[in-house]
């Protein structure tokens, strides 16, 4: 009966480290843009963010390894402008390249 107990608050801890993690990044993202002079609300941010997307292709090659292949798409005119005015890169990372043998 205490592991249960033991679990539910672990789990309700996790879910309000979280929530509050979550809170702060949305705030500093705000306080970011206002202080640029941008000042929208958060579904306008998340609107104009959300045009970019991470694309991942997979396939094998003659040697019988698979290949992953991972790169951000070119994110649109309004995203960029709000990547510069928080001094931020417009891809959090370089195309990235995975060979993994598969097992037969």
């Amino acid at each position: 009966m205490a592991t249960l107990s033991l679990t539910k608050r672990s789990s309700a801890d996790a879910h309000l480290f979280f929530g509050l993690l979550a809170y702060w990044v949305v705030n500093t993202i705000r306080c970011g843009l206002k202080a640029q002079g941008e000042d929208c609300y958060w579904l306008e941010v998340i609107r104009r963010l959300s045009t970019q997307k991470l694309v991942t292709t997979e396939g094998v090659n003659p040697l019988g390894e698979k290949v992953e292949m991972r790169q951000c798409s070119k994110p649109s005119k309004q995203a960029t402008e709000i990547y510069q005015k928080l001094g931020l890169r417009e891809a959090p990372f370089r195309k990235i390249k995975i060979c993994r043998t598969q097992s037969p």
